[in-house]
């Protein structure tokens, strides 16, 4: 396929015209790509509201440990944020048109791909003690006094019991929104990709 061919079944995607065997992506394009980084503003977006959240709520408690325990929950969206924006600013929109257009979109398949795996492996370790800054924020609500409260076993076994049954939940629910999230897009440039594997894909 010569170059002033694929420029034309590229441009349905509302690209920029070639300048340098390159292509921008424009933001309200259909591509995948642009809709992965679109993706990653979103979710990021996301993670900046909880944060602001989490921390009015630390002005709003007043007991030690349940400030700890929203530090450790505005840390870790501090952290979701960071690492999506950084993903939104990473992903390049700026396509080669020749041989390395394939690699290139290998490349941001891959590493997206990753990044969602190493996110979701996060959350194993974020969510029981999230699951723990939520049960003593609701302790400290009803009763008053999260230490006293904490005096009693039972609260103790129910508060393990509680962080044991929602990390699972917690982490399939993040797998079902990435999943929501990215996958559809993660399909469609994958199979941009098998298209640019076929023999006939650059040549005359």
């Amino acid at each position: 396929m010569e170059l002033g061919e694929l420029w034309k079944k590229l441009d349905s995607d509302k690209l920029s015209k070639p300048v340098l065997g390159a292509v921008h992506i424009q933001k309200k394009s259909k591509h995948p790509v642009q809709k992965l980084k679109n993706a990653y503003l979103w979710t990021s977006g996301f993670s900046f509201v909880f944060l602001i959240g989490f921390i009015i709520l630390f002005f709003l408690f007043d007991e030690t440990i349940v400030k700890a325990g929203l530090v450790f929950l505005i840390a870790s969206y501090i952290f979701f944020f960071a690492a999506n924006f950084s993903m939104y600013r990473k992903v390049n929109v700026v396509l080669p048109i020749d041989q390395s257009l394939k690699k290139a979109l290998e490349y941001t398949h891959q590493f997206i791909t990753e990044n969602i795996r190493f996110q979701e492996r996060v959350t194993l370790f974020i969510y029981p003690f999230a699951a723990v800054a939520g049960f003593l924020m609701g302790g400290s609500a009803g009763s008053g006094n999260v230490m006293k409260m904490l005096e009693a076993k039972e609260v103790i076994i129910m508060m393990v019991v509680t962080s044991a049954v929602l990390t699972p939940v917690g982490f399939y629910l993040t797998r079902w929104l990435y999943k929501v999230s990215y996958e559809k897009y993660l399909t469609e440039l994958k199979a941009r990709i098998d298209e640019l594997e076929r023999p006939d894909s650059f040549t005359e």
